[in-house]
C-alpha cells in the first residue's frame, strides 16, 4: 500500500501476531520486548479515536459517487476509534488481540481509499493522504509516537459539538490524556462548562492576556500557569488577547478514560460580570501554580531531579480518581521514569532522548510522548543544556 510506512519494529509485531494466529495462537515469538512495542504502538493508535479514525471519516461523508465504499470505509474507520475504547492488556494480548485487530482495521481502511481514489471521486486522494500521513506517525516510528503541541494536523482534530472549539489529541493512556486546545476565529474563549466525571489539569503557557475561570470565580492571568479543576466543577477561559492561542490540557477519569472529556461536557454558560474576581494565588483558585515560573526555577537547578507541582489531592474524587502534575529536569545523568500508572510526558525546554525498550525518539521543545504502566523509560539530555520536562498521571485511590 503505497504512501503507509512502517518501521522494522511494526513489522516485527506484526510478524509475531501473523505467525501466532496461523499457528493456532502459539506464542513462540511473542517476547516481552513484542509486547512491549505492542502496546506503545497501540496506544499511539489510541489518541486517534478523536484523531484522524473520526475525522477522515467526517471527510468522506461527503462523498456520493461510490457510497458502497464510503459506507465501507467509514464504518471500518469508526470500528477502529471504538477498539481505541477497550483496555491494552500488559501481556500477550495486546500483541494478539489489540494489535491484531488495530493493523487489520489499518489495512482495510487503506485499502478502501485506495480503491475510492481510483475511482475518481474528487478530493478523495487527498482524504487518502492525510489518513496515511497520520498513521504513519506512529507505524513509521521506533514505537515512541512523538505528538507535537504547537500544529494542528491536517484531518486529524476534534471540535467538540457543544463548545466550538478544535481538540487536537496528543497523548492517550489508561484512564487521562493529554491534548491541545485550538483557540481561533470566533471561538477564541473556552466556553465555561464542567465535567461529571472527569479531572483537568488546564496549562496556560506562554505570554497570556485573559481571565481563568474556575467554579464562581475568575482570576487575570498574563503569564503561563497550571490550574486543577476537580470533577464536575465549572470551568473555562476568556481569551482578551484578540488572536489564536494554545491551550493545552490533561483529563483524566477513572470510568470514562481520556476519551471522556468530549461525551461528559455540560455547558456553563455565565455573563462575567456575574464572575468573582480573584487573584491567582487566592484559594479559590485551587492551587493553581505559575507554570512558567516553575519551568524557568526548574531549569536553573542542577543535577537531574524531579518533583511535583500539583497533587492528586487537588483534583480527587472517588469517581474521578485524581491527577498529579510533576516536573522534571535532566542534566548529565538519564532520568529513569516508571511508574503502576500510564505516565503523559511534555517537554518544555532543552532537547535530548528517550528509551523505552527498543524503541527510541528524539525530544524538543512540545514534543510529547506515553510511557505505558510498568514500563520503563530512560531520558537523556543532549549535551549544554537541561531537558525540562512535565508529566501527569491519574492515580486512582489516595494513601
Amino acid at each position: 500500500m503505497s504512501g503507509w510506512i512502517q518501521h522494522e519494529n511494526y513489522r516485527a509485531v506484526w510478524k509475531a501476531a501473523e505467525q501466532s494466529h496461523q499457528n493456532g495462537r502459539k506464542l513462540d515469538g511473542v517476547t516481552e520486548e513484542i509486547i512491549l512495542l505492542a502496546r506503545l504502538y497501540s496506544y499511539g493508535l489510541r489518541g486517534h479515536i478523536i484523531g484522524s479514525f473520526h475525522a477522515t471519516a467526517l471527510a468522506l461523508e461527503k462523498f456520493q459517487k461510490n457510497p458502497a465504499y464510503v459506507t465501507n470505509a467509514v464504518n471500518t474507520l469508526r470500528s477502529l476509534a471504538a477498539l481505541s475504547l477497550e483496555p491494552i492488556a500488559q501481556d500477550f494480548r495486546s500483541v494478539l488481540t489489540t494489535f491484531y485487530r488495530y493493523d487489520r482495521g489499518l489495512r482495510q481502511a487503506a485499502l478502501v481509499l485506495a480503491a475510492l481514489t481510483g475511482c475518481g471521486d474528487d478530493g478523495a486522494s487527498e482524504v487518502e493522504k492525510l489518513f496515511l500521513a497520520a498513521i504513519t506517525r506512529i507505524t513509521g516510528s521506533s514505537g515512541i509516537a512523538i505528538t507535537r503541541d504547537d500544529e494542528i494536523p491536517e484531518q486529524a482534530s476534534f471540535i467538540v459539538p457543544s463548545l466550538g472549539i478544535t481538540i487536537v489529541p496528543l497523548v492517550y493512556g489508561d484512564q487521562h490524556s493529554w491534548n491541545m486546545a485550538f483557540l481561533s476565529g470566533s471561538h477564541l474563549d473556552v466556553p465555561r462548562h464542567r465535567h461529571h466525571e472527569g479531572a483537568e489539569i488546564h496549562l496556560g503557557m506562554g505570554a497570556l492576556l485573559g481571565d481563568t475561570c474556575l467554579g464562581p470565580c475568575r482570576a487575570e492571568v498574563t503569564e503561563g500557569y497550571a490550574m486543577p479543576i476537580p470533577a464536575g466543577t465549572p470551568h473555562g477561559f476568556i481569551n482578551r488577547a484578540g488572536h489564536d492561542h494554545r491551550l493545552p490540557f490533561i483529563f483524566g477519569s477513572k470510568r470514562l478514560g481520556g476519551w471522556g472529556v468530549f461525551p461528559d461536557v455540560e455547558p456553563q454558560p455565565i455573563a462575567t460580570v456575574d464572575l468573582t474576581a480573584v487573584s491567582r494565588e487566592s484559594k479559590e483558585l485551587n492551587g493553581t501554580v505559575y507554570l512558567d515560573r516553575e519551568i524557568t526555577a526548574m531549569a536553573l537547578e542542577t543535577g537531574t531531579k524531579r518533583r511535583s507541582l500539583i497533587s492528586p489531592e487537588r483534583t480527587f474524587t472517588p469517581q474521578s480518581g485524581g491527577l498529579a502534575l510533576s516536573i522534571a529536569r535532566v542534566e548529565r545523568e538519564p532520568l529513569v521514569s516508571q511508574s503502576d500508572h500510564f505516565r503523559t510526558v511534555g517537554a518544555m525546554r532543552g532537547r535530548g532522548r528517550v528509551k523505552i525498550g527498543s524503541a527510541e525518539a528524539e525530544l524538543e521543545p512540545h514534543a510529547h510522548f506515553g510511557i505505558p504502566a510498568g514500563a520503563r523509560a530512560t531520558i537523556t539530555a543532549h549535551p549544554g543544556e537541561p531537558l525540562v520536562l512535565l508529566d501527569a498521571e491519574l492515580v486512582e485511590t489516595l494513601s
